[in-house]
């Protein structure tokens, strides 16, 4: 895995290819590099010895060029005392050249080091299949055999919500406006389109107290939908698809025309192999983003091997075909054997093009984008392993702790111009943590795990300039808790912590050199999700907690209760307030939006927000009894707080269960009217008062 320090004494020697690590051993100090950066960043080779800062000089360390003649760099010592930081240098060749009486501890056994790295103005395409398989060679030499992903955490910056709009049905609620996400659900001209497995069901809802299926849009059965998207007249299906008989995931976008929605034609079809990370849509272009794993292990045993994606256009051929070397490249600073697939589709014109599609070796696991710019983030980790937590819990093993690096592309239209990439401390816990404001990015992160009393958690902010080289932080907030939850909202970025209490942080991120935290709300619980309703609160959902005594390990420990959603005032930034509370259901009751943000109801003419929910109430020792599903729906606003209005329950019957087909997975309105979306129902009430009106079964 890239990243991972060597556990034995070994030299690799690599060819000098984009992105790969090189590793420089002596019998007593460790060197761990990246062989090529961009010209705008700098570049850090990391020891395991520490270095004398005083011997930091021209004398002990120096860059040579290709003829091997000393030239003018920065170089720096890093706050760790152990690594090195080259910058201010112009595209090409170079070595860094360190003698052992640079380092703190001389002792016979140490030995100056000569490592070399290459600067880079643009990132240039694979020119060559041997050069791409000398690559995957080198990534077997380093000792990774199979490519290993980074933890996916999708729950829950821009200070717009996407819902402000005058719509007179619902949207989806996105990060960012003007760059759609796309969701299970959909509404357009009175009809709702919803995922159900391979197909779609399109129901006509002009009339609410006459729902009617109007067609079903049939995949192929080894085809999942995961995620609907509107364009215009064109409709998006994007999931997966499963070739059994080549063995190949490809993830996939079906268009359609539903310029008549009774009768939506067939546009086209384009995939990408692998596995689907996400997708947006903004300025007329459609993004694909997502992970391919070459089997490139086999190489030892079979040789030659074609390690290149397959990509397939109906509108080119009927055919895959595998990506061409020219819309290949290996990311600076990486070594996983991973590639990061993007497809891009114009979408104007009845989304009729050409698509295309580029290659990055370098895998991420999560991603941001802004209307200008995509950023993909990839956890790197350290050589520690995982550490088994005692007690109760000992079959949970701790992650291992990681950093987090960040790429970033410009966009315009179907081109990707790649920019740079950095490093951060800590692990990011998803999209939401991630922002850009003004051309620079934010980023929260935590750093170690909360349950480790020996190395306890620190909650960093970082912000990243136009190149993503760091000109602010915010560092070791809340130590010995975890990020929870983020929230962006222009000026002010706001982050809730957990281990026992909830503190909510108002950092004020106006000046990105200086963010500085300006107050701290500290209550019982914890929110998975902040929604902005206006520029002075928000909305948290989550959970409260309590904190109990365990007899075996003599220790106190806090576990979830019922769910919660707040309403903060932060008018006053340094003093914010818990404004208004209320506790949903009891210990097991859940709701898909304190995971998945896109699950939020969102009216503004009400001032209405709800969510599909399922209740328990606690029962004898540690059970749990199911009470009933459906939506909750609250109006909410700064001068009332939270008030509950529409309660759409299905109570339990007796069953002592929650029946998956009927639980409700979406509220949307058209009008004046709500729905509520289940795989096996929709149902239609007045929007004013929830008055049932009809229910559309769906077989």
């Amino acid at each position: 895995m890239r990243g991972k320090w060597l556990a034995i004494m070994i030299i690799v020697v690599l060819a000098v290819l984009p992105g790969v690590f090189t590793f420089m051993v002596s019998p007593e100090a460790h060197a761990k590099a990246t062989s090529t950066i961009m010209s705008t960043q700098s570049w850090t080779a990391s020891f395991t010895q520490a270095l004398k800062s005083k011997n930091i000089t021209d004398e002990f360390v120096y860059v040579t060029d290709e003829a091997g003649q000393r030239v003018t760099a920065t170089i720096t010592l890093g706050e760790d005392k152990k690594s090195l930081i080259v910058s201010k240098l112009s595209p090409g060749s170079y070595r860094l050249h360190v003698n052992k009486e640079a380092f703190a501890y001389s002792t016979l056994k140490t030995t100056s080091h000569d490592i070399a790295f290459t600067v880079i103005e643009k990132l240039e395409a694979v020119k060559s299949e041997k050069e791409l398989q000398q690559y995957f060679e080198a990534i077997i030499a380093n000792g990774n055999r199979e490519p290993e992903m980074g933890i996916l955490e999708d729950s829950a910056s821009s200070s717009k919500d996407s819902a402000s709009s005058t719509n007179s049905s619902s949207t989806t609620n996105n990060q960012v406006e003007g760059v759609e996400e796309g969701d299970i659900v959909v509404v357009k001209d009175g009809f709702i389109y919803a995922i159900k497995d391979q197909s779609i069901t399109v129901v006509d809802a002009n009339n609410p107290k006459n729902l009617k299926l109007a067609t079903t849009i049939k995949q192929k059965e080894s085809q999942y939908i995961v995620k609907l998207a509107l364009y215009d007249n064109v409709l998006i299906a994007i999931g997966e698809d499963y070739i059994e008989k080549s063995g190949t995931s490809m993830s996939t976008a079906v268009f359609y025309d539903i310029t008549n929605p009774k009768n939506p034609k067939f546009i086209r079809e384009v995939a990408q192999e692998g596995y689907l990370q996400d997708m947006r849509i903004t300025n007329d272009t459609l993004y694909l983003i997502g992970n391919m794993h070459p089997n490139y292990w086999i190489l030892q045993e079979e040789g030659t091997q074609d390690l290149k994606p397959k990509m397939y256009d109906s509108v080119d051929s009927k055919e895959y075909k595998s990506l061409s070397l020219d819309k290949i490249s290996i990311l600076p600073n990486t070594m996983d054997g991973t590639y990061s697939l993007i497809t891009a589709i114009d979408l104007k014109n009845g989304a009729k093009t050409s698509a295309n599609t580029k290659g990055y070796l370098g895998g991420s696991s999560g991603l941001y984008m802004s209307e200008d710019a995509l950023y993909l983030t990839t956890p790197t980790y350290d050589g520690n392993q995982a550490v088994p937590f005692g007690g109760m819990m000992d079959r949970i093993w701790m992650p291992l702790s990681s950093n987090t690096q960040v790429f970033k592309w410009d966009l315009d239209g179907t081109a990707l111009n790649f920019v740079g990439t950095s490093e951060v401390k800590g692990s990011v816990l998803n999209q939401y943590s991630m922002d850009e404001y003004d051309g620079n990015f934010r980023i929260v992160t935590t750093e170690g795990n909360m349950w480790d009393e020996k190395n306890i958690s620190r909650n960093h902010l970082f912000i990243l300039d136009e190149n993503l080289k760091e000109i602010g932080a915010v560092k070791d907030l809340a130590p010995g808790e975890k990020v929870y939850s983020a929230r962006f909202m222009g000026e002010k970025a706001y982050v809730v912590t957990f281990k026992q209490v909830d503190p909510l942080f108002v950092i004020d991120v106006a000046n990105p050199r200086k963010p500085t935290v300006l107050g701290e709300l500290k209550i019982p619980g914890f929110s998975n999700y902040l929604h902005p309703l206006d520029d002075t609160h928000l909305i948290g959902i989550g959970y409260d907690t309590e904190e109990r005594f365990d007899p075996y390990t003599k220790r106190n420990f806090t576990v979830t209760t019922n769910m919660k959603m707040s309403l903060f005032d932060v008018t006053d930034f340094k003093n914010p307030k818990e404004q208004s509370t209320v506790k949903i259901g009891g210990k097991g009751s859940y709701s898909d939006v304190q995971y998945n943000p896109k699950a939020l109801f969102r009216n503004k003419e009400y001032h209405y927000f709800g969510f599909p929910v399922v209740l328990y109430e606690g029962g004898k020792s540690d059970e749990v009894v199911y009470q009933g599903q459906g939506a909750q729906i609250y109006e909410i606003t700064a001068e009332k707080g939270i008030v509950l209005k529409g309660n759409i329950i299905n109570k339990s019957a007796g069953e002592p269960y929650e029946n998956w087909e009927q639980n409700v997975q979406r509220v949307v309105y058209v009008e004046d009217t709500l729905y509520t979306i289940a795989r096996n129902e929709v149902k239609s009430y007045q929007l004013k008062d929830f008055k049932a009106l009809d229910t559309l079964n769906i077989n």
